[in-house]
């Protein structure tokens, strides 16, 4: 009897095991993208601004360049890859401390999809791989990580903001580290907001679905 029971009991763990690993692959979330008109691009924004707190880092220009190739991934564990931003700048930068120098570090960054297209042609997505190093009088510190966002077909405006128009499907944020001075208006784990909106040189269309 009790060798019975202890089958019973084996049988039963490897059962609801087997359901348990089932149910994880099966909430393993994937997208077929398809890129269209893709190729290399440059890309501009007037207006970018790194939100700490009270503490804003406002720049006045800012020029990116990467890679978006054509090209379908399909049934691609998200985020998906889908090109490469290799360069970028900014100048005019300025905050409440007077001017300010960014400093990019460790190109190239990922260019990624995080969620399906919606009926107005707009996607979430990520720039990863983030890592500047932000210097002002009194204050310097690092911000890493991945920068949220959003393109849109229409007007191929990459939009980077957390207030996304589909809820996304991994999170994507900005860690500042390396703090050094800033009388504590920075701070080690502070997770900033960045906002800007790129327009990219060619009319890349991208669908996820």
């Amino acid at each position: 009897m009790r060798r019975s029971i202890g089958r019973t009991t084996f049988v039963g763990a490897a059962a609801a095991l087997a359901i348990g690993f089932g149910a994880s692959v099966a909430l393993a979330a994937t997208l077929t993208v398809k890129v269209t008109s893709g190729g290399s691009f440059t890309s501009s924004s007037s207006n970018t601004v790194l939100t700490d707190g009270a503490i804003q880092l406002k720049c006045t220009g800012s020029k990116a360049g990467g890679s978006v190739p054509t090209k379908t991934f399909t049934g691609a564990t998200t985020p998906v890859k889908v090109g490469s931003n290799s360069s970028l700048s900014f100048s005019g930068c300025t905050s409440i401390t007077g001017n300010v120098t960014v400093k990019v570090n460790k190109l190239p960054y990922s260019i990624k999809v995080d969620s399906k297209t919606n009926t107005k042609g707009q996607t979430d997505g990520m720039i990863t791989g983030v890592n500047t190093s932000v210097s002002t009088t009194g204050c310097s510190f690092n911000v890493t990580g991945s920068a949220p966002g959003f393109y849109t077909n229409s007007t191929h405006t990459l939009t980077l903001t957390p207030k996304l128009p589909i809820t996304p499907l991994n999170k994507a944020q900005l860690t500042v580290s390396n703090v050094n001075g800033c009388s504590g208006l920075v701070n080690n784990g502070d997770h900033p907001k960045f906002t800007g909106s790129y327009k990219i040189s060619r009319a890349i269309v991208i669908k996820a679905s």
